[in-house]
């Protein structure tokens, strides 16, 4: 069964569907660069930090990109009724996301419930949505991807429903406990399903190559390992067994070595050269190392509480390292294609969002390594200011890029427009050469890792 191609109206419709869809993504992003701007004067800046972007961003983002390639997988077209009902279940989430910001940051625990059962009925309502497509569609080569999806959605109520019982504060081991459990039902159930299942198809699309022989196997056996092993690690947590939590956590990294080995081969048949995938790649990395962290906490810690001490550590890599770059680094790729307008336009979108992309990418990653290092090192805490500095500047970078490209491609489309009606021929974007482009990224690299340098000798002058 084949779909016949989209016709220019319904193009326009998708472009406009995906601007309208994204905004939240793009709203979220910038109240927590206002959060961490003014984050002196919040009592609840730290909470609000990792919130805004994990549950705001990064949770509007998967309603929005799950549905579009589930969509696809199941060779399935958008219909306008299909998209009402996720435009409903996307304002339902928001409305419970705003509804917990508001009882955390005004104390009253009331809201946060009530707003964790709106976003867990919402999350609920996508995964089944997904479920009775998957069930519906015909045969599909990675249509078991979907399945990622619809178990990524199990999670998010659950650990909705944890983070209200923890905004009771309630007292050791089972402040640890409980936390331990939303963790791993937010970032590596919610969160990393759903990225290991995107990543099947969408890594070999944005390094421009075939997907790897044998993926779709590769990711069909390591859907129940990864599943699996969030289901021990929240018991474990939950029973007070921090050896089960401990290999449950084992197992997650195992899968997700595993479900990479495809993207690996693919990688090193072509190189990624963009900020879309140095970022995802780093976020993988950045995965993996703290899966590594997170095992190594649950077998020296002594008791929960100094689990829970040392779980604030892994929260800047989990969140930084690999959850904001996957969210930034899949929406540099996927807004241009999204928008559209002929490869012309694509390649010009494209270049808008790439701009400073080894700048950004190596300043987000070393900084980010730096400011882990100053926990483990007698590193000053101006280091660690300044660092972030750099750290939040080049994340910061990503929303005017976003409207800049954003406006190219919509003037650059009316422009088309006109010029086909009077036939006179469009400007093309010229593409600079390779060998341009890789001493250009050079550069930047070498500007990044100067700027990072300079940030650690400032601060260790300044902390004298």
């Amino acid at each position: 069964m084949t779909l016949d191609p989209p016709t220019p109206m319904a193009l326009r419709d998708r472009t406009r569907w995906h601007l309208g869809a994204n905004a939240p993504v793009a709203a979220w992003l910038t109240a927590l660069l206002a959060v961490t701007l003014f984050r002196p004067y919040l009592a609840e800046s730290p909470w609000l930090l990792v919130h805004l972007l994990l549950l705001g961003a990064v949770t509007n983002a998967i309603f929005v990109w799950s549905a579009h390639f589930a969509d696809a997988m199941l060779r399935r077209r958008a219909t306008t009724g299909s998209r009402r009902w996720q435009a409903a279940r996307m304002v339902a989430l928001n409305v419970g996301v705003i509804t917990v910001v508001a009882g955390m940051v005004g104390s009253a625990w009331a809201l946060t419930l009530a707003g964790s059962v709106i976003v867990g009925a919402a999350a609920a309502a996508h995964g089944i949505t997904l479920a009775l497509q998957l069930r519906a569609a015909l045969a599909s080569r990675f249509g078991a991807t979907v399945r990622y999806y619809v178990y990524a959605s199990l999670a998010l109520p659950i650990g909705a429903g944890l983070g209200a019982a923890l905004a009771r504060d309630p007292a050791e081991p089972w402040h640890g406990r409980l936390a331990v459990a939303h963790v791993t039902l937010n970032l590596l159930g919610w969160i990393g399903l759903t990225v290991m299942g995107t990543l099947v198809t969408l890594w070999p699309t944005m390094l421009r190559t075939r997907i790897a022989e044998g993926a779709e196997l590769v990711a069909r056996q390591a859907l129940p390992i990864l599943v699996g092993s969030v289901v021990v690690t929240v018991t474990g947590a939950l029973c007070g067994l921090q050896w089960l939590a401990a290999a449950g956590v084992a197992t997650y990294l195992g899968g997700v070595l595993w479900a990479v080995r495809p993207l690996a081969e693919v990688a090193r048949a072509k190189r990624p050269s963009a900020y879309a995938t140095w970022s995802v790649m780093a976020a993988v990395i950045w995965l993996e190392g703290s899966l590594l962290g997170l095992f190594t906490v649950f077998v020296i810690s002594p008791t929960w509480h100094s689990v829970t001490d040392h779980l604030g550590l892994l929260v800047i890599p989990l969140a930084a390292g690999f959850a904001a770059q996957v969210l930034l680094g899949a929406m540099s790729f996927l807004v241009p294609v999204v928008l559209g307008g002929g490869p012309n336009i694509l390649r010009g979108t494209q270049a808008r969002m790439d701009r400073g992309s080894a700048l950004r990418a190596v300043l987000i990653n070393a900084g980010l390594l730096v400011w882990i290092l100053a926990y483990a090192l007698p590193i000053p805490g101006q280091v660690q200011l300044l660092v972030s500095v750099l750290v939040l500047g080049a994340f910061a970078a990503f929303l005017p890029l976003l409207a800049f490209a954003v406006l190219y491609a919509v003037r650059a489309k009316r422009a088309g427009r006109l010029t086909a009606a009077d036939r006179s021929p469009m400007p093309k974007h010229v593409p600079e050469p390779a060998a341009v482009t890789r001493r250009r990224h050079t550069s930047q690299a070498a500007v990044a890792l100067a700027l990072v340098l300079l940030a650690v000798a400032v601060g260790m002058v300044l902390a004298r």
